[in-house]
């Protein structure tokens, strides 16, 4: 059933996004500062967001993806609500002009994360489109290959993209589903935009995201985030709390940022982070979102499944982008969700990110 979303529920959308990113998706301050500049902007409109679940969308009509395309330390600086509106429009200029055309009614997160996901959150506040409770793939992601969208099928293109001063480009890829050369176009683009471009595509119908996509994610980002905001302020268990109330997941330590290493190159972040525990080293390898973990040099999980990590003196989740050294964590695992295996061949897709930092080997799935 559809329901409205007030300003406290989409704080705990952002935080539990934050968390489900696994590193990645956009810093949650990117998220609530996007939240704050709409309602300073706009304080005739509610802070109002209609939910609905994919059953209830319009035969024939179609849902769009508004996002931020670029490296995560740029974004976390940047006011970045004219980039999404900007691309927004570009992606309706080139619906209408569809053979049949196209009329994007509905929005839809690319993926889990404190600023992509609240980010078409901010085209459905600012234009009253309903807000589909599914994401593109579950978790942040490095690429626009490695999406759900493209894992399972769905095309690519028409993409738009744009910058805060309404330089647009319109991308038609001969195969729409060449998500890797649209991600190629992509990143030459999000470069020449200074690191950082508003981003549109993935047009989708309802049986295309509920034969492709993982559906109520965003609700339960919003019931991760309310018991990561409560546990903050009255102290608790996050992730033991969390996987009493169903959620698959698992604490795995708490310890110090030993060291972290982040190389910006070519709108994305490379790195590693070094957390010193009770129990022995963990190294979290990432590429943007975390890829790996390892523990005293033994690799425990890898991609789909999420790496993810909060302050522990804050109970804040944390991107790869707020990490620094001599910072105390708290890491976990969340499975990710079943989408995910509806590919065989889904794990191919992560294999030249994983090389990227190191690793050969085979999948390595969350397990309780």
């Amino acid at each position: 059933m559809s329901r409205i979303l007030n300003e406290e529920q989409l704080i705990d959308v952002i935080w539990g996004a934050t968390l489900m990113g696994g590193g990645g998706g956009g810093a949650m301050v990117g998220g609530t500062d996007l939240l704050s500049t709409y309602k300073k902007l706009h304080p005739e409109k509610p802070v109002e967001l209609t939910l609905i679940e994919s059953g209830e969308m319009a035969p024939g009509a179609y849902a769009a993806v508004p996002a931020g395309m670029g490296a995560p330390t740029v974004l976390k600086n940047v006011d970045f609500s004219q980039y999404a509106v900007n691309a927004f429009n570009a992606l309706k200029d080139m619906a209408a002009k569809m053979d049949p055309p196209r009329k994007l009614e509905y929005c839809i997160p690319v993926e889990l994360g404190g600023f992509n996901t609240f980010c078409p959150m901010l085209i459905s506040l600012l234009e009253g489109i309903p807000f589909v409770d599914c994401d593109g793939a579950g978790r942040a992601v490095p690429a626009l290959d490695t999406l759900l969208l493209h894992v399972n099928g769905l095309d690519t293109s028409p993409l738009a993209m744009a910058d805060g001063k309404d330089n647009k480009v319109m991308i038609k890829l001969k195969d729409p589903k060449d998500a890797p050369m649209g991600e190629e176009i992509g990143r030459w683009i999000c470069t020449a935009f200074g690191q950082i471009a508003g981003l549109s595509g993935w047009m989708v119908t309802k049986s295309e995201i509920e034969g492709s996509l993982p559906c109520g994610t965003v609700s339960l980002c919003e019931k991760i985030g309310r018991e990561l905001r409560k546990c903050a302020a009255e102290g608790g268990d996050v992730f033991g709390n969390l996987a009493a109330a169903g959620v698959d997941c698992k604490f795995l330590a708490k310890g110090k940022v030993a060291k972290c290493e982040n190389l910006q190159q070519k709108g994305f972040d490379y790195g590693k982070v070094y957390v010193s525990a009770d129990d022995g080293e963990w190294i979290i390898y990432f590429q943007n979102e975390n890829l790996l973990i390892t523990h005293d040099g033994k690799p425990v999980m890898t991609v789909p499944d999420i790496t993810c990590y909060y302050d522990a003196a804050t109970g804040m989740p944390l991107t790869n982008a707020d990490i620094y050294e001599g910072m105390e964590i708290v890491l976990g695992a969340i499975k990710a969700p079943d989408a995910w295996w509806k590919n065989p061949n889904m794990f191919d897709i992560w294999k030249p990110f994983l090389t990227n930092v190191g690793y050969e080997g085979g999948n390595i799935p969350f397990a309780k």
